[in-house]
């Protein structure tokens, strides 16, 4: 099994997959290929002999490795992104502000960038409303931060205020700010529609904005 970029040793702190379960080594390394996500392969023999800061194997496979924090492959079942924000607090929890920040580009097709420890964790465009709105909550439930932003572009002001009083009802904590989407779209191809709507929200998801209050 030969893995991405990182070299796995005896004084590692990164990421091992250990499995010699073919399915299961299968779903975990197209997960991580798919969010650009470096690891090595190792046997669970061979990966308890490391200090990698996580390992992933299956539980079937977790007596044969002597650690009690141990990441598993039906974790990727539940909801993607949890699994990614996983990864990243095991790597970056203690020397990164824990923030998580969700950017949206309101419109016809719904853009959203989503940021957590100062790093991309996900990226979706959603053809409705309500798949937008469901996504956002889950991923405000789901993701444990302590400082939630939501920022919404001001570009159609009718499905702005829609999710923005929705986000709002469900979560109060959550801060939310609209943003002046002037400029978000500059340099984008316009037949890159899907493309265009992601950049749009990452743009408006490292920007400013002002608070959102309901009435």
């Amino acid at each position: 099994m030969n893995g991405k970029p990182l070299v796995i040793g005896p004084n590692s702190n990164q990421i091992v997959v250990a499995t010699v379960e073919g399915r299961p080594y299968y779903k975990i390394v197209t997960m991580l290929k798919s969010m650009n996500i470096g690891f090595s392969s190792l046997s669970p023999e061979e990966a308890s002999q490391t200090n990698a800061k996580i390992i992933i194997t299956t539980k079937e496979e977790a007596s044969l490795i002597r650690r009690q924090d141990l990441m598993y492959d039906f974790q990727l079942d539940t909801f993607p992104p949890l699994f990614k924000a996983m990864l990243l607090k095991n790597l970056n929890g203690n020397y990164t502000e824990d923030i998580l920040v969700v950017g949206v580009d309101p419109g016809i097709r719904i853009g959203i960038y989503v940021l957590y420890l100062h790093s991309e964790l996900y990226s979706t465009v959603q053809g409705s409303l309500r798949e937008a709105v469901k996504f956002i909550i889950n991923i405000m439930s789901c993701i444990n931060s302590s400082k939630k932003i939501l920022k919404i572009g001001n570009g159609d002001s009718t499905i702005c205020n829609h999710i923005a009083k929705a986000i709002k009802k469900q979560n109060r904590s959550v801060r939310i700010e609209i943003v002046n989407e002037f400029g978000t779209s500059q340099n984008i191809l316009p037949n890159c529609r899907g493309n265009k709507d992601v950049k749009s929200a990452r743009s408006i998801a490292l920007r400013p904005g002002r608070t959102f209050q309901i009435n």
